[in-house]
């Protein structure tokens, strides 16, 4: 646990060591901006005015970013890409204390958040799961960010809605969450800061990044981050750790290579795995408080996230690159869950069983991708183009296990006392239980077309193949001897998925386009029979404005969109759980529609008053015309502002986000408060409901002087009661109420 916090500690007096020497501090006073562009190159580079925004959020104060490639690996302004982009940048994560990605995308335009339980969260767009994430622009093939990333080391977070076929292949069309990590600074940068909050939320962390040697050819940069918290939901804590660390060298005046390492450690106490109960065993409401968690207290589900990288960036010639990166990364879990979330609460306090289960396994990952992108001539003008290939490989493994509790373990005599409940009991056997491995590889090819000087084409396409496996064996208990191997496979190869876009500028800040792009999605879902679902396939349009003023510190865009999809998985509520409590899956059949459109503003709506402020509607239906996906809401606001008061107050800035989204519901299964021949609850079913609601968030910070500042965030400012999920495991998830934190700041 404390290997990787030891490297980034290293490192860390390593910066301030070389930065501090007075050597290079006189280096650094006398190089001029010149200098340092030609020693040096910028691995996101973009076109920029003299007053324009780079790719880089962080120290611009800005809300908005110059110029991103998440959506086609081209190198374009939001303006210029024909997709909904949304980004949350370091400015916004920082002046609203959004700690976590969670946090960040509830400040996301159509993104939908919600928890299905204390540890698993789950976001959609579009009507559907978001499942496609990248760090820098690399496909991750973990199907969820385990650990709920700590946004610490990231400078911005970059959220394409829609299909994104072409830089991420197979995909529902929901999104792409793209989080980009802070990069080595030219100039010595140091910052610390602490902060405490409601319910002992205490956190504090340290970022340092600057030059190390060679007159600045070699900078490095290091963050470390710790979070000691406990909840308002009882017997509910967690620890975190977070390290990251990277060093990026200029070979040569055209070569640049980076290496890097990240860790994050999140240990936490009352886990739980499932929801709270809505109705009594008599059918009544529970109204079960906020505070309720019934867990045993040895509950825990850790989660433990390493990654290590590499990039090369090679200028080739005139404006030609060849960009390279390899990402290798871990994540492990060893923790046992027990946790009442079963079943229908009794008045004698009976009635309720347990979810448990050893929750242990490794999961690795793999992912290369190298890509050459230029500029070309053809008919008189100038086009980009980029090329390029990529793999990824996911193996996850869980243990053979053999569980040694009694048979009446998940029966829960007193729901009000589960302190006295055994430790989950069971042995590792060592052997290998189940395997599941994904694979997918594919060249993809981009090229924007100027037609005109106020046309132009974005098209490309990926081709490649994606092979999954699943595997799970059954041993003899006394002689651990295989005893039954079954494994269930699927491959898709000559996968060609287009992407087609026309844009036209119609005046000097608006610009028109429309996007269509294919979809195609192979299912890791399952049939009660343990046999996968077919894929999904589909097609998605988008068609929109956009604007960009300020020098492009200002985006405005709208759009609307619409897909098509045949075979998507949902919930077969007509046979039980598994014995894990899995869930098992059958296709909606042919015709499933989601339409709806969405506008957003970002960025700095006038000087030192920065601006996020989206509205999105979306309607899901099956090919019957019935609404699915009921628990995403039809309409949903979202708002955040700040604002740096002028004169004598210039070092107060006031903020607030506002929230607003319509209401949700989802059936569930209530008890009549009859019983059938076998003691069992006879059940009708019955839609849980919330109703639309507001929540508020307030921000202020004062700054004493250019190094020392303080920041309070109150969150939740109403104490608004809501449900975060309903529906799910039969039951409800409470949203966070009203809290306050308090953090003061360093920096050089």
């Amino acid at each position: 646990m404390y290997a990787p916090m030891t490297r980034s500690m290293t490192l860390t007096l390593g910066l301030l060591s070389s930065a501090l020497s007075p050597h290079l501090l006189a280096d650094t006073e006398i190089k001029d901006e010149s200098q340092k562009s030609a020693s040096s190159l910028e691995l996101n580079s973009t076109r920029i005015t003299a007053q324009g925004l780079g790719a880089t959020t962080e120290n611009t104060g800005a809300y908005t970013t110059g110029s991103t490639s998440t959506a086609t690996k081209l190198n374009l302004s939001i303006r210029e890409t024909p997709q909904s982009i949304s980004v949350v940048t370091r400015q916004e994560m920082d002046d609203f204390n959004l700690n976590t990605l969670t946090e960040a995308m509830r400040h996301t335009t159509g993104v939908v958040v919600q928890h299905n339980d204390s540890d698993r969260v789950s976001y959609s767009s579009r009507g559907y799961t978001i499942r496609n994430f990248q760090i820098d622009g690399m496909l991750n093939t973990f199907s969820f960010m385990k650990s709920d990333a700590d946004t610490i080391i990231y400078d911005r977070i970059e959220v394409i809605r829609g299909a994104t076929g072409l830089t991420t292949g197979a995909g529902d069309p929901s999104g792409t969450i793209n989080m980009i990590r802070k990069r080595p600074t030219h100039e010595l940068e140091a910052k610390v800061g602490v902060s405490g909050g409601s319910y002992d939320d205490y956190y504090s962390f340290v970022d340092v990044g600057g030059p190390l040697a060679f007159d600045g050819r070699l900078r490095g940069r290091t963050v470390l981050a710790y979070r000691d918290s406990k909840s308002f939901r009882d017997n509910y804590a967690l620890k975190r750790e977070v390290a990251y660390g990277i060093l990026e060298a200029d070979l040569t005046d055209d070569t640049t290579v980076a290496v890097g390492y990240d860790y994050q450690d999140k240990q936490v106490k009352g886990t739980t795995w499932g929801t709270l109960p809505y109705w009594t065993g008599t059918g009544e409401k529970a109204h079960l408080g906020r505070s309720t968690n019934w867990v045993a207290p040895w509950s825990s589900w850790p989660m433990k996230d390493k990654t290590a990288f590499a990039t090369l960036d090679q200028r080739l010639f005139y404006d030609w690159r060849l960009k390279a990166a390899y990402t290798y990364r871990t994540s492990d879990s060893d923790g046992s869950v027990y946790n009442a979330s079963a079943g229908f609460p009794n008045a004698d306090r009976s009635g309720m069983l347990a979810n448990s289960k050893h929750m242990t396994g490794e999961e690795y990952m793999t992912a290369v991708d190298i890509n050459v992108s230029g500029t070309y001539p053809l008919f008189g003008r100038d086009h980009d183009l980029m090329l390029g290939y990529g793999q990824a490989k996911n193996d996850n493994t869980s243990p053979w296990l053999i569980e040694r509790n009694p048979d009446n373990y998940g029966v829960i005599p007193d729901w009000s006392d589960l302190g006295s409940v055994p430790k989950f009991n069971d042995i590792d056997t060592g052997r290998e239980g189940s395997r599941d491995i994904i694979k997918q590889k594919a060249g993809y090819l981009a090229t924007r077309f100027n037609l005109t000087d106020d046309w132009h084409a974005v098209l490309g396409t990926r081709y490649g193949s994606w092979k999954s496996s699943n595997s799970s064996k059954e041993y003899d208990e006394n002689t651990y001897q295989l005893t039954q191997a079954t494994k269930v496979t699927q491959q898709h190869n000559d996968m060609l998925t287009p992407y087609a876009g026309l844009l036209y500028d119609f005046t000097e800040h608006f610009t028109a386009y429309v996007s269509y792009t294919d979809i195609f999605n192979p299912s890791d879902e399952k049939t009660v029979n343990k046999t996968y679902l077919e894929p999904v396939v589909g097609s998605n349009y988008e068609v929109g404005i956009k604007g960009s003023f300020m020098d492009e510190r200002l985006n405005l865009s709208s759009a609307v969109f619409w897909s098509k999809q045949d075979n998507v998985p949902v919930i077969d509520d007509s046979v039980p759980r598994g014995p894990n409590g899995e869930e098992y899956y059958k296709s909606a059949g042919k015709g499933n529609k989601v339409n709806g459109f969405e506008i957003e503003l970002a960025g700095e709506i006038m000087h030192d008053w920065n601006m996020m402020a989206g509205y999105t509607y979306t309607h899901s239906r099956d090919g019957d015309g019935n609404r699915m996906n009921s628990t995403s809401p039809l309409n949903m606001v979202k708002l955040a502002s700040s604002y740096r008061l002028p004169g004598n107050w210039k070092a107060m800035t006031v903020g607030a986000a506002v929230n607003w989204q319509s209401d949700i519901f989802r059936g569930a299964w209530r008890p009549t408060g009859e019983k059938d021949a076998d003691g069992e609850h006879i059940t009708v079913k019955e839609n849980i409901t919330q109703k639309s609601y507001t929540l508020v968030d307030l921000m202020a910070r004062y700054e004493f002087d250019p190094h020392v500042s303080a920041t309070l965030n109150v969150k939740n400012l109403l104490d608004q009661k809501y449900y975060d999920n309903v529906g799910f495991y039969n039951g409800v998830f409470w949203g966070d109420p009203r809290t306050v934190s308090l953090g003061l700041e360093w920096k050089l």
